[in-house]
């Protein structure tokens, strides 16, 4: 039996106002997916292809490997994806599966001291590598993709009461009382990728339940999900999870950007942040909320919430102005530049440009 998790320890993290803390918004923003990476690539990823964290003792995390390689992907550069590769799978892969230990310390030996996955970090791979085999017609990049899936199903995807659910890692997420799961991880564009290249019911059965438990659990003010939740082991209603601060804030973010970049901007939960971010306050856009109190931090939002918030608003209109949306360039740490590259990737894959006045 495993035991309850104490605060493991994986990284996170129109109406809206037009005045943003920090964050650029002018023409010179409309640039390419390739100006976008090598923006990226340039601060952010070393010649071996290890993607750093800046603001993290310059750690690494499989997250960060998945966002780099979808990002070399669309723009082209197969030689930095094959680096980027190369690296993860010498560094991160576990000896055990196809699944990544999610963390490697530059400062520690081993590098890697803990052997747990994050299963968005191992999404964002397969989904990279799987999308790689079509474009660069690759059959390696396909069976790697395809056993990081498998992998991911047998680890990481459980029956909680009548709902499948996908945990954050194969270890410590699960007790006899509750499974603790971060909504924030369901990145359903990438799953329906992986669903393609391995057919499995399970994946339609995770995403309509992933899903509904977004509409569910929505909580505070704002009706917003939180970061983390958790459910009763034998099934029954979500709750904010005991043990993380009860909030909307650094990891729930991701829950409108994958929602948009599924096409399903106009679910409740992408309003609902739309109308949270347009809250006026002093300091700007809020960038975050505790759901337990309505209290929002005395900072403003970073560019990567800022690109979000933009491109949720956007999505939700059909269109929008790019050079209203931050520059990777803006962001300060590489989170927050991780948020502003996907969300332009995502605002080019849904072709949400319109011509500037």
């Amino acid at each position: 039996m495993e035991c309850d998790p104490a605060l493991p320890s994986l990284p996170r993290r129109g109406l809206i106002p037009a005045v943003l803390a920090g964050v650029s918004l002018s023409r010179t923003a409309l640039a390419t997916p390739q100006q976008d990476w090598h923006a990226f690539e340039r601060r952010f990823v070393l010649p071996e292809g290890r993607v750093v964290d800046n603001g993290n003792r310059n750690v690494s995390h499989s997250e960060g490997q998945g966002y780099g390689l979808l990002a070399a992907l669309r723009a082209g550069d197969q030689p930095t994806f094959d680096r980027i590769v190369t690296w993860t799978m010498n560094n991160l892969k576990r000896p055990t599966d196809n699944l990544f230990a999610w963390r490697w310390q530059p400062d520690t030996q081993p590098a890697v001291t803990d052997l747990n996955n994050a299963s968005d970090g191992d999404i964002y791979i397969a989904w990279a590598l799987l999308e790689a085999s079509r474009i660069w017609a690759n059959p390696v990049y396909r069976r790697m993709g395809q056993a990081i899936g498998r992998d991911l199903l047998r680890r990481c995807v459980v029956q909680v009461g009548p709902r499948w659910v996908l945990l954050p890692g194969a270890f410590g997420f699960q007790s006899r009382h509750r499974v603790v799961i971060n909504l924030s991880y369901y990145a359903f564009a990438a799953l329906r990728v992986i669903a393609q290249h391995l057919p499995d019911p399970a994946w339609e059965r995770l995403e309509r339940d992933g899903l509904a438990l977004i509409r569910d659990s929505r909580f505070g003010m704002y009706q917003l999900p939180p970061d983390w939740l958790e459910l009763p082991a034998d099934g029954g209603r979500s709750v904010m999870a005991e043990g993380w601060p009860k909030r909307f804030s650094f990891d729930a973010i991701r829950i409108p950007l994958n929602l948009v970049w599924a096409g399903l901007a106009q679910e409740s939960a992408v309003s609902s942040a739309i109308r949270f971010w347009a809250t006026p306050t002093q300091r700007g856009m809020p960038a975050w909320v505790d759901l337990m109190t309505n209290v929002t931090p005395t900072y403003p939002a970073p560019p990567g919430i800022a690109a979000i918030a933009r491109l949720s608003e956007a999505a939700q209109a059909g269109q929008g102005n790019l050079a209203r949306m931050p520059k990777v360039e803006a962001a300060q740490d590489y989170y927050s530049a991780a948020l502003v590259l996907q969300a332009r990737l995502a605002w080019h894959d849904h072709s949400l440009s319109q011509a500037a006045p």
